[in-house]
């Protein structure tokens, strides 16, 4: 019913009416449903011919999304499994839209075919987890027209003793366990949980970030004095090791390289994301209710710092500025949903991003260069965070 008029619509509701009545009062049940297949253990097969072929065979039954895959035999499956003490009979969780069954069997088989090795395998499997709690929304995600991923960052000891990328170039190429981890939690959004193009996931052009998503660890090597890890600020003991997800639409790349002070730096990038806030008509969607997440570069993280600004002064301040008149806003936009939140509004009233200040939070990535990452959050979508049991 988006951008077009009301006799369209009605036309349209009028045109549809009796294929919904039909499907109402004619329905008739199967008289016996097919019978269930366990989901453990994983059926195999024999197949001969050269890796290109099984690559190929994948991709023909709906088993991989169109990259290359390592053959998941059983051999190299067992050799994953073999290095994790979770049992692989044990159900991690029914993945949406599809709601297919997710073992640590079939976790185990997708990370082989992803490349992605065995001790990879706690920080995949937390990922996935977190994914599968409600306040993810993994479901919306994964079927949405919009242009979706689900950003994992990584923090504590694990990100070094795996390797995990959180320097220079952190969520890009060349970095094994980042990619890996990535392809192997996608391929089971797509094949156990059935969110492929055209249906159900209606992305309407989508990006790649589907293949492998937004991953990377926290610089925590490079947090300014006073400034704690990002899983610290999520409650837990810097000593642990966690995984964060959430649903976002692809970040806004601020690029400063001028300012010299932090009035000046929060003016520019408050500036910058503001047309995010019509992503949706947030007012109308609960946008306003989610958290934000920063990707905040080191060198932009100093000037903070260096200022004697902690987190709190700069998610503050940030709010104060992110931020445009009602009249900008999507014409889908009740003002008397905004008068809610805010009071009375007119026109000019300048509405801010958030809710309120506490909802941006911030992780320091990547390395040298004057560069941030803004992530909008995808409606219904809360950031979740798992320990991650070795």
């Amino acid at each position: 019913m988006g951008m077009i008029p009301l006799p369209e619509i009605r036309k349209k509701a009028d045109n549809s009416f009796p294929e919904i009545l039909k499907a109402a009062i004619q329905w008739n049940p199967m008289a016996q449903l097919p019978p269930m297949k366990s989901p453990y253990p994983a059926a195999k097969f024999k197949f001969r011919g050269p890796g290109e072929d099984v690559s190929r065979l994948f991709y023909d039954k709906g088993w991989s999304m169109g990259l290359p895959i390592i053959p998941p035999t059983p051999e190299r499956v067992a050799k994953i499994l073999k290095k994790i003490s979770r049992k692989p009979s044990e159900v991690i969780g029914i993945v949406p839209p599809r709601m297919g069954v997710l073992t640590v069997e079939l976790a185990a088989i997708h990370a082989a075919m992803a490349d992605c090795r065995a001790e990879y395998m706690p920080v995949l499997i937390a990922a996935l987890e977190a994914l599968l709690a409600p306040q993810a929304n993994w479901r919306g995600a994964g079927t949405t027209t919009g242009t979706t991923a689900m950003l994992v960052i990584i923090n504590g000891p694990i990100v070094k003793e795996i390797g995990i990328a959180y320097g220079q170039g952190a969520a890009g190429k060349g970095n094994h366990a980042n990619a890996t981890i990535g392809y192997a939690m996608n391929s089971i959004a797509y094949s156990v949980g059935g969110s492929k193009p055209p249906t159900p996931d209606k992305g309407t052009l989508s990006a790649p970030s589907d293949f492998t998503g937004w991953i990377f660890g926290e610089n925590e090597d490079a947090l300014p004095k006073g400034w704690e890890p990002f899983h610290v600020d999520r409650g837990f003991q810097r000593t642990d090791s966690v995984v964060t997800v959430m649903g976002i639409y692809p970040p806004v790349d601020n690029i400063d390289h001028w300012s010299v002070t932090p009035e000046e730096h929060i003016s520019w990038w408050a500036h910058l994301i503001t047309p995010m806030i019509n992503m949706g008509g947030p007012c109308a969607t609960g946008m306003m209710d989610l958290p934000n997440i920063i990707g905040m570069g080191p060198e932009h993280a100093q000037t903070l710092a260096g200022a004697g600004w902690t987190k709190d002064q700069f998610a503050k301040a940030f709010w104060e500025q992110a931020r445009i008149p009602l009249s900008a806003w999507p014409k889908g936009c009740s003002p008397k949903i905004l008068e809610q939140k805010f009071g009375p509004v007119n026109r000019n009233t300048l509405i801010p991003i958030t809710l309120k200040p506490e909802l941006f939070y911030i992780v320091i990535a990547g390395g040298t260069g004057k560069h941030s990452h803004y992530f909008a959050p995808f409606p219904g979508c809360l950031p979740v965070s798992k320990k991650v049991s070795k």
